[in-house]
């Protein structure tokens, strides 16, 4: 297990730009092959090199957990069969998601467990999203967000929250997951901390920014000891 820092495109939002799950890791093109290679080692992923809409934040724009991927309905059709190609090669669902709203990465927050949904989303867009990642979704706003994928970073083994949510709200987000949260922030006190870290149960990217206690508080939400 690892936690690794790593800026991307300059960038300290690691959980903007990929996306993965357990065992497969989606990333832009751009990123030099040796953090390439450092993200692969730090995740135990594979990784697959892709764009969403031709956009490089897939991370926003992408939910995924062991079960499937959930892309935006802007995914083109030669990224379409690309997609269609990795869910077949690592034996996950594939689904895209039929409603307006594209930062599909924002609306969802998941583990195998369980998750919750943009509230907003309509039961087409829920009962799709249900059948692709194989969970029960609890439809609400967190701290009164409605960006969920920037709430928390979420594994199947523990969990990284925003600082301010509610003592009930994280008792529900625990019962939900399955797991123990804790709250934090990242990248010197960023509490959207979906968005500044990409975590599964073998390791952690975060960026550059985070400050040695932050990395702590890292290490001991998501269990990589």
């Amino acid at each position: 297990m690892a936690l690794v820092q790593k800026d991307l495109f300059n960038s300290p939002y690691a959980g903007v730009f990929c996306s993965t799950n357990d065992n497969l890791t989606l990333v832009p093109p751009g990123i030099p092959s040796d953090d390439m290679e450092a993200i692969s080692e730090a995740l135990g992923t594979k990784l697959e090199v892709i764009t969403l809409g031709g956009s490089r934040v897939l991370g926003t724009l992408i939910a995924m957990n062991n079960n499937g991927i959930l892309v935006s309905n802007i995914v083109t059709d030669l990224e379409l069969q690309k997609f269609e190609k990795i869910s077949n090669i690592h034996k996950i669902e594939f689904g895209v998601l039929p409603d307006r709203s594209n930062a599909i990465g924002n609306n969802f927050l998941v583990n195998d467990k369980g998750g919750f949904s943009n509230e907003r989303l309509g039961k087409r867009a829920k009962d799709k999203a249900e059948e692709i990642l194989k969970v029960k979704l609890v439809s609400q706003s967190i701290n009164d967000m409605d960006t969920l994928g920037m709430i928390g970073c979420i594994t199947n083994k523990g969990g990284l929250c925003h600082p301010e949510i509610s003592f009930s709200e994280k008792a529900e987000m625990e019962k939900v997951f399955d797991i123990k949260l804790m709250e934090g922030t990242v990248n010197f006190g960023l509490p959207l901390v979906g968005a500044g870290i990409v975590a599964n149960s073998n390791g952690a990217v975060c960026g550059r920014q985070s400050t040695g206690v932050e990395l702590g508080r890292m290490e001991e939400a998501l269990s990589l000891f």
